[in-house]
């Protein structure tokens, strides 16, 4: 029987199988495992000797897998079908985001990772292979995958040096090349980053880069900590993993415009209902809701379920900071004024207020009253002096920060943003 050793660090929990069906696998705790912290997963508990529901099992490890074009393209390079879920697991789970891994029970016990160093054209030769096959520019030994559709490259800084991870060693950095189709799409990333540094949103380090003619965006991964040379995971889920949305389902991370409460969709209140579940949630949803008002503020329509995620620590679960958020909104022929998720109601950017931020927070139950139009406040307090003291890169959109501007004052002011002035 094909098997795989579940790990959580570097301590085994358990073995997944195939199920029957091939989009489903099957986990088997360890014996001694009895899900103590940290918390594998908020989707599902851990009952030792009793196997989790396959299912949810399914969802959550098949969360971790790449989306549309990037998993089919990952699949037929190994010869697997993109809804084989133990097959992608197989060939791609030993190094994913967080700190769950795969490994193959005859892996030798003296395992240590294996890297090269890369030459800047090389570098620039696995963002173009990234670009045109889809495939995250990986090497034909690599077991590493990480979810999204954009291309990217995975790879490790050590000594200022980018490094190529072989087998299942792992990465700490994510590669962005830029795309003809939206040249400007990295250059906004990185101003939203910055904005977020400065508002104390994310504390990940990023930087553009150059590799001959190509420009890159190097994102610090979150879930990585480079402690004597060595990689240290922490562990993390998303929330479409949380709630147990469908992972091979693209659109299942959006909520349904039409139908607002359809199963098996996520929702701003959905997160935030979870969050206050769990021991000392209130700090965690107050993070929400800051996210939000920063998701609002900026322009971005793409903050679904997988663009938040759980940090799952030894010391308790938190919200991670901040991640992919991209004011989408001022990238020409680009814009969906329909959010992700809808707000207070609200999927329309324009009509968004004050108010329906304090009514989508106060909808979960979690907050109390007198401290939600105060942390709206704050908020956007925060992005307003992050636009004041960072410039956007040249090659950024135009008129970013005046857009932004507009956003928070309206907000600020009691109205719906509406449509910004030319």
């Amino acid at each position: 029987m094909e098997t795989l050793d579940l790990y959580l660090h570097d301590r085994q929990i358990g073995t997944v199988r195939r199920d029957r069906a091939k989009h489903r696998v099957v986990i088997e705790w360890d014996s001694a495992y009895g899900g103590n912290a940290p918390t594998l997963t908020e989707s599902f508990g851990v009952i030792p000797g009793r196997a989790p529901d396959v299912e949810l099992a399914s969802n959550f490890l098949g969360g971790y897998a790449p989306e549309g074009n990037q998993r089919t393209a990952l699949a037929a390079r190994r010869g697997i079908d993109p809804d084989d879920l133990y097959g992608i697991l197989n060939e791609f789970g030993g190094s994913i985001a967080g700190a769950v891994t795969l490994r193959d029970p005859d892996e030798p016990k003296n395992y240590h990772p294996d890297y090269d160093e890369l030459a800047e054209r090389t570098v620039a030769t696995r963002l173009q292979q990234a670009i045109d096959e889809h495939d995250l520019g990986s090497r034909d030994d690599s077991r590493s995958m990480l979810p999204g559709f954009q291309p990217k490259l995975l790879v490790a800084r050590f000594d200022d040096a980018w490094l190529e991870p072989h087998g299942r060693a792992h990465s700490t950095h994510i590669l962005k090349p830029q795309l003809q189709s939206r040249p400007e799409a990295i250059f906004n990333e990185f101003y939203s980053h910055e904005l977020a540094r400065h508002a104390g949103l994310s504390q990940f380090q990023s930087a553009m880069h150059t590799a001959g003619t190509m420009n890159y965006l190097a994102i610090e991964r979150f879930d990585r900590q480079v402690v004597r040379g060595n990689v240290v995971l922490h562990h993390q889920e998303d929330l479409a993993q949380a709630l147990g949305l469908d992972w091979r389902d693209g659109d299942a991370k959006f909520q349904d415009h039409r139908l607002p409460s359809r199963k098996g969709r996520p929702s701003a209140r959905l997160i935030g209902e979870l969050l206050g579940s769990i021991p000392g949630g209130g700090r965690a949803a107050e993070e929400w809701l800051r996210q939000i008002v920063y998701h609002v503020a900026i322009g971005n329509n793409d903050a679904h379920a997988k663009n938040v995620a759980l940090l799952h620590l030894a010391t308790g679960t938190q919200l991670t900071e901040i991640y992919d958020a991209v004011p989408n909104l001022f990238q020409e022929g680009r814009i969906d004024w329909n959010l992700a998720l809808s707000v207070g109601g609200n999927f329309d950017h324009r009509r968004i207020s004050a108010e329906a931020l304090i009514d989508e927070a106060l909808s979960w139950g979690v907050l109390p009253r007198q401290l939600v139009p105060n942390i709206i406040e704050e908020t956007l307090a925060a992005v307003e002096s992050a636009v004041r003291a960072i410039a956007p890169p040249s090659l950024a959109s135009k008129g970013m920060p005046e857009r932004i501007k507009w956003n928070v004052s309206r907000l600020l002011s009691g109205a719906e943003i509406s449509k910004p002035k030319k």
